[in-house]
């Protein structure tokens, strides 16, 4: 079993409905500014943490899901090579020479994941359902650190290693960040987006 929650903001009342309704989610977790990003990701964990499912997932509001999102998803996970996936990988970051160096890679070889020991990204995630309680039990009391670090902190710690899909199962909608507004930065957007007709467990390691 695997439920899907998404996590948004009212003033992206429209798109987390659209959103829930693409991916069939199991349940939404909005917040009217007085919760935070952070925190809003919390309650999500919390609510998988209270109805325990093989699979965790939260997507943020911004995720734009594959045709065929739930099928695909579940095919996927099912040949998972890691406890913890990542549904997104997209450039825009420090890590980009890296991670398209080990994409080349990886189309050669035909793998369908790239593992590593770091969450990159929150827009969205799979945990297996048995790590969620641990997930939240470490998670550090600084509320200002954002969500993807500190499951990645999490993980890194916890010794699990951390798998993206190749092709990722969504997308991101690069609006301009509730966050930081005002902040220059450049455009996240997903390198590879798409699903396929089987998913193998090939993957290939990043360090």
């Amino acid at each position: 079993m695997i439920h899907v929650g998404v996590v948004g903001h009212y003033d992206r009342q429209h798109q987390v409905d659209e959103l829930g309704a693409q991916v069939c989610a199991d349940f939404v977790c909005l917040d009217d500014g007085s919760l935070g990003c952070r925190a809003n990701h919390v309650n999500a964990w919390n609510w998988h943490a209270a109805w325990p499912a093989e699979w965790a997932v939260v997507l943020e509001d911004d995720a734009i899901p594959v045709d065929g999102f739930r099928d695909q998803l579940a095919t996927a996970l099912s040949v998972a090579p890691a406890p913890i996936v990542s549904l997104y990988l997209g450039y825009g970051y420090i890590y980009d020479r890296d991670v398209k160096h080990h994409l080349d890679q990886a189309e050669i070889i035909d793998a369908n994941w790239i593992v590593t020991g770091r969450v990159l990204h929150a827009v969205g995630l799979a945990i297996r359902g048995e790590l969620v309680e641990s997930l939240l039990a470490a998670l550090p009391r600084d509320k200002t650190q954002a969500i993807d670090r500190s499951v990645s902190l999490w993980a890194r710690r916890a010794g699990h290693e951390v798998a993206y899909t190749i092709p990722s199962l969504v997308d991101h909608r690069d609006d301009t960040s509730l966050v930081l507004p005002h902040r220059k930065r450049s455009p996240r957007k997903a390198w590879k987006v798409g699903g396929r007709n089987r998913w193998n467990p090939t993957s290939i390691a990043m360090v």
